[in-house]
């Protein structure tokens, strides 16, 4: 294209669903597009209404793929990897988790049954030396994500090393206060993670961001898994440290904080009482009063403090743990709001990291690989884009052995000997929907006219370096939904535009479609994720 002028394009799609019934990897689509239809919805895309930028699509590495990776044959672990990593077999994740262990594995096998959720640690003791050699499966997945393209690695860390903590274990218990970490070891602490940076680097697996708390509002008292408590001046003080001993020494990982467990604890009183209607504030888990400290209003303490914000990269990190439905309120789409209402009373430009999220509660019990659970997540997943204006959406465990709706891949293995199962999701790849085509360094760009949580959503993301277009339709709905597309500010001559579709559907898997000419009509079929990449 050598055109320089912004031209308007009108396109109208549809996915006829009862003709999409060709082998997966092989269909031959004809008559697909019709030149018309009156009932078409009109969606309205603006190029040149840029919003947030995109960091990327990613999952974590605990716990299961510790032993998956130390134990399986080299034949499924490279299957596995290229459902997770790659964007010609599988889901392209752009961000992969790494949790770097505090070595309950040693201490607290009594405390934490299950083995799955224990962890190594790179060094056991003050003056025991590092062993790099730990946490060997994770590190084959580390070396296989980078193998296959994804751009960015996050060091998350649930608890200190069981060294520093005042109960010498993984996990807090009463007695400790408001937090595990003893005082004298936050600089230690800090050292600790900068070590581990480094090693990385030098093995030409650079971390760019490290994550040194999880969850603080939870108490995490005798947990089944590796956790701390941190109040908010307990928190900072591991950043400062953190910080200072990162620039110190010239590493450009960025600090991700605070990775609250949820939406609500995100939010100023005013806004908090706002959003539920009562003249209270945010109250769960330590917030209650339980331990010394505050627990709370992690958008004003860090974006409304200069320092801290500064150390944090102007981004805070979140988790989207019960923000669809509480208690019987639908919060999906109010609560986001209110956190970008209350992200732009400090700064408009500041970013937020959906960093965790499963399906927990009542809900969360019963592995289900189904439709369902992958369009509830797809909706969701929406609503982050739109109105959280999310920069980076996570998953929680990219493997799972667990009967539990917290896996992309599930397996039955649980000891050495097992059968070497994996088992892909729904959800799998209706994030692939996202994460293939939605690359780092796009924008999401404004979309009108596809914004219905019980039937059709849509976003669109522009890439200016490679000029590509992503249109994401979740179709929630029993019901084809015919649409028609404006498209304006396209660069160049874009009258000959194409679309490439790709489908998940209980028929399908990120089934790629043949293109479609942009003149045309084209419906998106019932209940399907359904991704349109410009060509």
């Amino acid at each position: 294209m050598t055109s320089n002028k912004k031209g308007k394009l009108t396109v109208a799609l549809f996915l006829s669903f009862s003709l999409l019934g060709s082998t997966v990897g092989h269909a031959k689509d004809n008559n697909l597009a019709v030149p018309n239809d009156n009932n078409a919805q009109e969606i309205n895309i603006n190029i040149e209404r840029k919003y947030q930028e995109i960091d990327g699509f990613g999952a974590s590495g605990a716990w299961a793929l510790d032993p998956i990776g130390a134990e399986w044959s080299e034949k499924n672990k490279n299957k596995v990897a290229d459902l997770l990593f790659s964007q010609d077999k599988g889901i392209g994740l752009s961000m992969w988790r790494f949790n770097i262990g505090a070595g309950s594995e040693v201490t607290d096998k009594d405390i934490i049954k299950d083995r799955y959720r224990r962890a190594e640690s790179f060094k056991t003791a003050e003056n025991e030396p590092y062993d790099w050699s730990k946490q060997a499966g994770q590190q084959w997945f580390l070396q296989a994500a980078k193998a296959r393209g994804v751009e960015d690695f996050i060091a998350f860390v649930n608890s200190p090393p069981v060294w520093m903590t005042k109960n010498g274990h993984g996990q807090p218990d009463p007695t400790v206060g408001s937090t595990n970490l003893k005082e004298e070891y936050i600089d230690d602490f800090a050292i600790f993670l900068a070590d581990t940076v480094e090693h990385f680097k030098q093995e030409q697996l650079p971390l760019d961001y490290i994550s040194p708390i999880n969850e603080p509002t939870w108490d995490w008292n005798y947990a089944g898994q590796e956790g701390n408590r941190y109040n908010i001046d307990d928190m900072k003080k591991v950043v400062r440290a953190l910080y200072h001993e990162l620039q110190n020494r010239g590493l450009e990982t960025e600090i991700d904080a605070p990775e609250a467990v949820e939406y609500t604890s995100l939010l100023d009183d005013d806004i908090y009482s706002a959003f539920t209607g009562r003249t209270s504030r945010y109250n769960s888990g330590n917030a209650s009063g339980a331990y010394p400290g505050k627990y709370r209003e992690y958008i004003k303490e860090f974006l409304g403090d200069n320092e801290i914000k500064e150390m944090v990269g102007n981004k805070i990190s979140a988790h989207a743990y019960w923000s669809d439905y509480f208690s019987g309120v639908d919060r999906l789409i109010p609560l986001r709001k209110k956190v970008r209402e209350n992200i732009e009373r400090y700064d408009p430009n500041a970013k937020i990291w959906m960093s965790e999220y499963c399906i927990l509660g009542g809900h969360g019990h019963g592995r289900d690989l189904s439709m369902q659970t992958a369009l509830d997540v797809a909706r969701l997943i929406h609503f982050d884009m739109v109105e959280t204006q999310a920069s980076a959406w996570q998953w929680w465990l990219a493997m799972s052995p667990y009967d539990y709706k917290d896996g992309l891949i599930y397996t039955d293995y649980l000891n050495q000997g097992d059968e070497e199962t994996i088992i892909e999701s729904k959800l799998l790849w209706t994030l692939g929907n996202y994460s293939r085509f939605v690359r780092p360094g796009a924008h999401r760009v404004d979309l009108q006219g596809a914004n219905d949580k019980d039937g059709l959503m849509s976003s669109a993301y522009y890439k200016e370096e490679n000029k590509q277009l992503s249109i994401v339709l979740v179709n929630y709905s029993d019901e084809t939904k015919p649409v028609h597309l404006n498209v304006d500010g396209l660069p160049g001559n874009k009258k000959a535009i194409q679309f490439k579709p790709y489908i998940t559907s209980e028929n399908y898997d990120l089934e790629q479609k043949n293109l479609f000419p942009a003149h045309k009509v084209f419906n998106v079929p019932p209940r399907s994720v359904v991704t349109l990449v410009s060509k």
